[in-house]
């Protein structure tokens, strides 16, 4: 699940954003004061609470702001790196959309990676492979050496 925090004063506005993010799915929402940016994702934040978040410029992909119409704000928040502003008075929904693209510039973690461990001689191989062109007949396990006996054959494109 994604994570974002709401730090915005129209708590009306933020609740109908939260309700927007809450029914996809595939988002936790937080609203809050203050961020806390030590929680991964997306945050969420008024165009003036942007100088009480010294750290921002560590992360600034991290951050969607709402600023006000006709404010001499962009040009700071584009120098301070922040790529995603929504505007006061703008729906929900492209706030959100906001969000999905801020989502998108964040770093991807991958899968987790897991150790192995056991007796040496256990087999390590997770079982078939997807069928793909193959140039080299043999392929291995890499941590057990397993040799798979399937004749494979070239599938082209």
């Amino acid at each position: 699940m994604k994570t974002v925090q709401l730090a915005i004063r129209d708590s009306e506005y933020a609740q109908s954003l939260r309700n927007s993010l809450l029914r996809d799915g595939t988002h936790r929402v937080f609203l809050v004061d203050q961020p806390d940016l030590r929680i991964d994702g997306v945050v969420v934040i008024d165009g003036n609470q942007l100088d009480s978040l010294a750290p921002c410029g560590q992360q600034p992909e991290r951050f969607v702001v709402i600023a006000r119409k006709g404010s001499d704000s962009l040009s700071r928040l584009w120098n301070a790196g922040i790529r995603h502003v929504v505007f006061e008075g703008d729906s929900p929904s492209t706030a959100q959309l906001a969000i999905i693209a801020a989502e998108l510039r964040l770093p991807n973690p991958g899968p987790k990676a897991s150790r192995v461990s056991g007796p040496p001689n256990e087999k390590h191989h997770t079982g078939p492979r997807p069928t793909l062109p193959v140039l080299d007949p043999s392929p291995r396990c890499g941590r057990c050496s397993f040799t798979s006996s399937r004749k494979y054959t070239f599938r082209g494109f």
